[in-house]
């Protein structure tokens, strides 16, 4: 970082700062001429298998684009070195690994659903504005299944991301009421994938507008989606709309409901696996996460096992999820703990 870099952009020492290490795995020796898109996930714990098999199948599903991924996680130690490197020589591409001082994200809320991980994107386009004018933002639970390439041709022009719409308009009027914001009548978008023009999101300073959001104590009563919510506020007239197949939305908890089950469509390229229950949990295991267990099958993590439940809360989908998939003895032995958890007042 320059001495100009540091004085025109002073939040920057602050996003460095919270970057405790970094850690670049490049077996293949890639360039960065070589590089044509740069991707970036953000997770803790408990989402990192899914980051990782994120970036599998993103890679496997375009031989045809040179890739440098990074990852910032405070959990990067929980990652096989081993794998990723295995990856990156499979693919012929770049990982970087950035680990997190997570005292940094402490004044943002958070609660039992969403944790500090999900501000991970604000400071990954902070820090990589400095050397990349784009990047592709994946959640971790996004699937890719299809060429990204059009991605490539984009032009951003003045926007800073392109994004997916969120639901439909009837939702967006929900949302520019409740956030208190007119302008998201015209669209509110799902974050979890995120076409980011880097230079914009600089010149715009967005990271600065979003900090100044959470700063306001009369909003966090009104966000419901935190990060996202948040996202749409600071960018609710810089955005431009791309494809539905770009982010496909589906929960595997629709697979306890014969009406919302209907709603699978595996005809996209980024399929989102929304909800509490995720792919590469025990009781996730269903034809719609088809994506996803081919994609771990066919990645150095085919052998590694799937989350068991962790939480109350998770063991409660957990039973749910196996009596549905008429796995019997296995759901009431589950249904069992998560009474016993309750009656302990566990979480």
């Amino acid at each position: 970082m320059t001495a100009e870099t540091t004085h025109t952009h002073p939040l920057l020492q602050t996003c460095e700062r919270a970057i405790k290490q970094r850690t670049t795995l490049n077996p293949c020796g890639v360039e960065d001429s070589d590089i044509q898109l740069d991707v970036g996930w953000g997770a803790d714990g408990d989402f990192l298998l899914g980051c990782e098999i994120s970036m599998a199948s993103l890679a496997a599903s375009n031989s045809g684009i040179r890739f440098h991924f990074h990852l910032f996680s405070n959990d990067t130690s929980q990652l096989d070195q081993q794998k990723l490197i295995e990856l990156a020589r499979q693919h012929e591409l770049r990982i970087t690994l950035y680990t997190l001082d997570n005292d940094y994200f402490a004044q943002l809320p958070t609660n039992r659903l969403w944790s500090s991980a999900i501000y991970y994107r604000f400071m990954m386009a902070e820090v990589l504005s400095l050397s990349i004018s784009k990047m592709l933002y994946l959640d971790a639970d996004v699937v890719c299944q299809g060429d990204v390439t059009e991605l490539l041709e984009v032009d951003l022009q003045d926007n800073v991301v392109a994004v997916v719409p969120e639901r439909d308009a009837t939702w967006w009027q929900h949302q520019a009421e409740a956030l208190d914001c007119k302008a998201l009548e015209q669209g509110y978008f799902n974050s979890g994938v995120m076409l980011i023009n880097l230079d914009a999101w600089r010149k715009e300073a967005v990271l600065t507008h979003i900090l100044r959001l959470v700063a306001d104590q009369s909003l966090h009563a009104k966000l419901t989606f935190y990060d996202q919510d948040l996202l749409n506020l600071a960018l609710a007239d810089k955005k431009m709309f791309l494809n539905s197949v770009y982010n496909t939305q589906y929960s595997l908890n629709y697979e306890l409901n014969s009406a919302k089950r209907k709603q699978f469509n595996p005809n996209c390229i980024f399929m989102h696996f929304i909800g509490p229950t995720k792919p590469w949990h025990l009781w996730g295991q269903y034809p719609s996460s088809q994506a996803f267990q081919q994609a771990k099958r066919h990645s150095p993590w085919k052998d590694e096992p799937l989350q068991l439940p962790a939480s109350t809360y998770q063991y409660r989908y957990c039973y749910k999820h196996l009596i549905y998939q008429k796995k019997i003895l296995k759901g009431y032995e589950y249904f069992f703990r998560y009474l016993l958890r309750k009656l302990l007042s566990r979480r």
